[in-house]
């Protein structure tokens, strides 16, 4: 453990040595292979692979740097919050499409019990005697209308979600661009 906390220490000041932060950094190779990095020039025999030189940047060169990525950021929110309208807009047309379909299959079953029920009720013997069957019909049908009003007004509540996930989308950018 003390040689890691060891070898951790001497990495540190390696590191935080001005000499190699400010200056030129050389690698080259020597006359056996060798591979060396360091910030002396090496000797005239060895080939030099790269020279890297460390410039300090300007408060011009820095506001910039800083200006960019709060300008990328702005970019990444505002991909965001288009996603997001994006998103709410195709969560209301999936709603739109299942209370179409919701209110088709309520409006089928509807027209089915009507048949089922005259068929059972033309007589007062048939209405006594299927009472319960023409009340299970009703009631699934009055069931298939709940759920097709059900579905139709989770798609309103979808579509005026889009719209406002819109809006706000829509304030933000002239807010940007003020």
């Amino acid at each position: 453990m003390k040689f890691l906390i060891t070898i951790a220490c001497i990495l540190l000041v390696g590191f935080l040595n001005s000499s190699l932060i400010a200056g030129e950094v050389y690698t080259w190779t020597d006359e056996n292979g060798n591979l060396h990095v360091t910030d002396t020039p090496p000797p005239p025999k060895s080939k030099i692979k790269d020279t890297l030189e460390y410039q300090e940047k300007t408060a011009a060169e820095i506001q910039e740097l800083q200006n960019r990525k709060k300008k990328r950021a702005e970019e990444r929110e505002q991909e965001k919050r288009t996603g997001s309208v994006d998103e709410a807009k195709r969560q209301a047309r999936e709603a739109d499409e299942r209370a179409k379909k919701s209110v088709d299959q309520a409006e089928q079953i509807t027209r089915d019990a009507e048949t089922y029920i005259k068929r059972l009720s033309s007589t007062k013997e048939k209405r006594k005697q299927f009472r319960k069957k023409i009340q299970r019909e009703a009631q699934r049908a009055q069931a298939a209308q709940d759920r097709a009003r059900k579905a139709i007004e989770d798609a309103a509540a979808a579509a005026e979600e889009a719209r406002l996930a819109e809006e706000e989308l829509k304030k933000a950018q002239e807010e940007q661009a003020q």
